[in-house]
């Protein structure tokens, strides 16, 4: 059976490392029409200005039209239309971008629409909120198209509060089949996996604490997160470690002598 094609984050592509992107659908209209199927490493928010279409996300059918905001978070498996006709941008970031600032760990988790276990990845807009926020998606671009030039601090500033305000989005309900694929009971393991890593990972370093806690084998759980993650177990869970570290590093007085 043909694997899922998954996309990693481009984190080169402006002339120095930056962890946000934003671009409009057109421009992804290529890699959807060679793999209408594909799972994502990185969180992607894809606002339709125009067009009326099904888009599936973890095999769940979402009825897309202009005003809703698709939520992704990473590994989740994205069903586009061959060849779709909707319009609109994709912003697309890796945690990093914001974790590495707002140093809270449980920052992302506190947006409905991105946290685990979330009760639908589509959200709606009214029309003056959604006016609002396309505004400041523009300046994102704009800001990211200064290149080596562009300031981190505007980027994070302008991302965040576009975050605040789609709190006030309507939440869209989705119709769930009753029947759970080993597909979707996989990707359920692999946010319980993120989840659990983001809460324990001070207590423990250790696989098979994590598979426990989801009771599936450690190398089940390590082949999860090689095809969903694209990195082993312990490598997830120690760039967590590393990332806190990094973080205690920059934004408090401790230092890396004891």
């Amino acid at each position: 059976m043909k694997s899922i094609v998954q996309y990693h984050f481009v984190n080169e592509k402006y002339g120095k490392t930056l962890l946000i992107d934003i671009v409009p659908i057109s421009e992804i209209n290529k890699y959807i029409e060679k793999e209408p199927i594909h799972r994502l490493t990185f969180y992607d928010m894809t606002f339709i200005t125009s067009g009326n279409e099904n888009v599936f996300i973890n095999q769940t059918e979402l009825h897309v039209r202009s005003g809703d905001v698709i939520c992704s978070i990473p590994g989740e498996i994205w069903s586009w239309p061959k060849q779709t006709a909707m319009q609109g941008y994709v912003l697309l970031f890796e945690e990093e971008f914001l974790f590495s600032f707002f140093n809270d760990k449980q920052f992302i988790n506190k947006f409905r629409y991105l946290k685990h276990g979330r009760t639908s990845p589509l959200i709606r807009l009214n029309k003056e909120l959604f006016k609002n926020v396309i505004g400041y998606l523009e300046q994102i671009n704009n800001e990211i198209q200064l290149g080596v030039s562009s300031s981190e601090h505007v980027l994070r500033a302008l991302v965040y509060l576009i975050l605040a305000l789609l709190e006030r989005a309507e939440v869209v309900p989705v119709m769930t089949n009753d029947t759970i694929t080993k597909e979707e009971q996989a990707n359920r393991h692999i946010q319980a996996f993120v989840q659990l890593v983001d809460e324990h990972y001070l207590r423990s370093h250790d696989v098979q604490f994590f598979a426990d806690k989801l009771f599936i084998t450690a190398n089940y759980l390590n082949r999860m997160t090689k095809e969903y993650l694209g990195s082993t177990s312990k490598s997830f869970i120690l760039n967590r470690v590393m990332q806190e570290a990094k973080n205690l590093l920059n934004y408090t007085s401790l230092s890396v002598a004891r």
